[in-house]
């Protein structure tokens, strides 16, 4: 038999009550697995629009040649903030990939600024986070600050995410 019992719609073997449970409870952590993985939101730096650039150059440039100005991609997640730094395509140097994990976020300051004679308005969300240093001549202590700045339209939304993230990834931890 197979150990269902069809009349019933319940399960007669002891063996295949245990199994299902087990199945139920590798769901449930794969379950909260993909969702520490879910992206919560990702974007691109710098940003499009005129407010977001550095100068008028740089506005020129990321409208008719966007391949020729570096490139930020963001995305965050339950876990952290990924950010891959894409190069220009004349400079053939090697895509970098970063990771901040929310254990070691210890500040955020969000920035609003008018720029182009007051017409516009600027989001800039700034990051500090810990990191462990190599012991270079640069950074003396064992730890430093690191500043991870996101100039995005989306800053406010995104400063949101990353504050309920970061509360969640404590409570975990905790």
């Amino acid at each position: 038999s197979s150990g269902i019992n069809a009349e019933y719609g319940g399960v007669n073997v002891i063996g295949d009550r245990l199994m299902i449970l087990s199945y139920l409870k590798l769901l449930k952590k794969k379950k909260v697995e993909a969702d520490k993985m879910a992206t919560l939101w990702s974007g691109e730096t710098p940003a499009s629009g005129i407010q977001y650039s550095e100068d008028c150059g740089q506005c020129c440039a990321k409208i008719f040649c966007p391949c020729c100005i570096t490139r930020k991609m963001w995305r965050i997640t339950g876990q952290g903030i990924f950010y891959r730094i894409v190069p220009p395509c004349s400079w053939f140097t090697t895509v970098t990939q970063e990771y901040i994990d929310f254990r070691f976020l210890k500040d955020m300051e969000l920035r609003t600024k008018n720029t182009c004679a007051c017409c516009c308005q600027t989001h800039e969300l700034i990051m500090y986070a810990t990191q462990a240093s190599d012991k270079d001549e640069e950074h003396s202590s064992p730890e430093y600050q690191a500043e991870h700045q996101l100039l995005h339209p989306d800053a406010v939304k995104v400063e949101n995410v990353v504050r309920n993230a970061w509360s969640n990834a404590r409570l975990v931890a905790d």
